[in-house]
Order: C-alpha cells, then sequence, then structure tokens
C-alpha cells in the first residue's frame, strides 16, 4: 500500500470515528433522563460503516418485529462463549429488562416500563423507576443501548457531606457491552450483512465518582476526573465473531484504566473468555 493510499485510509477512519462520536454524542445529547435523579449513565451506538438504508427492514418492518429482536436478545443471554467470558458475573438492568415493545422513528425499541413510547420520562412511584435500560434497532442497521444505572448509591459508603455515596458500576459496563457486541453480531447474521461496524460507548456524571468494591472494607481511591467519557472503535464481522473481546477492551479500557480495574476484567477484554 503506497502512501497516499495509507492516508486516505487513516483519513476515511477519522471520519468513521467522527461521525460514530457525534452520533453517540446525540444520544447523550437527548438523553430523556438527564434531569432526572444522580445515577451514571451508560451509552453505547453501533452503526454499519457500508449498509443500506433499509437493512434491518426484515426485523423492524415485520409483524412480528418484537418478537424477532426479544429472540436475538434472549439469544445473547444464553450464549455459552460469552457467560464463560463473564463467569458468574451478572448485572441488574440486563437487556431482558427491556421487556417493553415500542415503534420508534426510524426503528423499534425494547424498554423497562418507566420509558414510554416517545422516549419519555413516565415514573410510576415504584422503587427502582430510575433504573432505565433501552436497546433500540434502526432501519439502517444502528443499534442503541441507554442504561440509567451505571451508578447508585450504597447504604455503607458515605460521600464527605454525609450523603450516600455513588459508586459506578465497572461491571456494569464491561457486560453490557459484550452482550451488545454479541447482539450487533446476531444482528448482522440475520439480515447478512457481512461489512463492517462503527461502534462508540460513553458515559455521563461521572466525575468524582469511584468504582464498587464490593463488599471489600477498602474502597478504590481512583476517582475519575472528567464528567463524561467516550471511546470509539471499528469492527469487523469476523472479530464480532472470533474475538470480541478486544473490542470491548478499545472502547472501555481507558475508562477501566483510569478506575484501577481493567485487570479485574481479563476474561471478558481478551480472547481468553
Amino acid at each position: 500500500m503506497g502512501n497516499a493510499e495509507v492516508v486516505a485510509l487513516h483519513a476515511r477512519r477519522r471520519n468513521t470515528e467522527d461521525g460514530t462520536l457525534a452520533l453517540l454524542r446525540k444520544e447523550m445529547d437527548e438523553d430523556p433522563l438527564r434531569d432526572v435523579g444522580a445515577q451514571s449513565h451508560l451509552f453505547l451506538v453501533a452503526q454499519p460503516t457500508a449498509g443500506r438504508r433499509d437493512m434491518c427492514l426484515p426485523i423492524t418492518g415485520a409483524q412480528d418485529w418484537n418478537h424477532r429482536l426479544q429472540t436475538l436478545i434472549n439469544r445473547v443471554q444464553v450464549n455459552k462463549q460469552l457467560q464463560a467470558a463473564l463467569p458468574g458475573q451478572a448485572f441488574s438492568p440486563d437487556l431482558n429488562e427491556a421487556h417493553q415493545g415500542h415503534r420508534r422513528a426510524r426503528g423499534v425499541a425494547r424498554s423497562s416500563s418507566s420509558l414510554a413510547s416517545d422516549r419519555t420520562y413516565a415514573s410510576e412511584g415504584r422503587w427502582g423507576d430510575e433504573d432505565v435500560i433501552e436497546v433500540q434497532l434502526l432501519e439502517d442497521g444502528g443499534l442503541r443501548l441507554f442504561m440509567t444505572r451505571l451508578s447508585d448509591t450504597l447504604s455503607d459508603r458515605r460521600a464527605a457531606d454525609g450523603d450516600a455515596e455513588q459508586v459506578l458500576f465497572d461491571a456494569g459496563a464491561v457486560i453490557l457491552t459484550r452482550h451488545m457486541l454479541e447482539l450487533i453480531r446476531l444482528v448482522a447474521e440475520d439480515v447478512g450483512y457481512h461489512g463492517n461496524w462503527a461502534v462508540a460507548v460513553g458515559a455521563s456524571r461521572l466525575r468524582g465518582r469511584r468504582r464498587y468494591t464490593g463488599q471489600s472494607l477498602f474502597a478504590s481511591n481512583h476517582r475519575y476526573s472528567a464528567d463524561t467519557y467516550e471511546e470509539s472503535t471499528g469492527t469487523t464481522l469476523a472479530e464480532l465473531q472470533e474475538a470480541p473481546g478486544p473490542v470491548a477492551r478499545r472502547l472501555l479500557g481507558p475508562l477501566l484504566r483510569s478506575l484501577g480495574s481493567e485487570e479485574l476484567f481479563v476474561q471478558a477484554l481478551t480472547n481468553e473468555g
């Protein structure tokens, strides 16, 4: 490959990355709970880089679209390789808690019950209403994840002002990112798309928060120093099939290293799982 071709390749990659980050920032700007509560929120966007505008119409346009999308999500949950990469790890809310189907602009979605069909927050006054998860599938193949419980308060952790401290669930970010990468693979195979993907992960309301350390008496001292996190990468269907761990590492590595926890997720972030 000549110098001109290399320069052109890098320029295309930069343009793709910029476009994906723009999509991510749009999702973060349109956060339906941006003025609700104090929890940190997680976002993921995935976009096929060479797909037709109606690539996923066989799913989103079908009469049984809700059942088909739920079936794909169920296949994520029972994937043995994914379970091996995340041994004994679970998180709530997970993709199965997005149980309510909605038709949306240019696509469809499944969400938890406190997110209405127009994507407005509709609290029912119950405990956990703020814990929202949503998966969107667009006609052009784009996938979106929105999850509002990237942090939560724990009664045994107190901030300096005496209020219950919000701690970050880095494991939740890892689990849901791996699950979404598997969902991307399943959607691609279902509609016969063999091209590349651009994927980005973002998080909000992070500043000053440290990771949840379970039952340990010694909380992490690594407090995140920025309010938001953004990272993007490109991937292929082959990589999603054979090596999704490194994709997750490219997306989450900078966040986890800042929290001092990357080494805790070796199986999920490499090809070991």
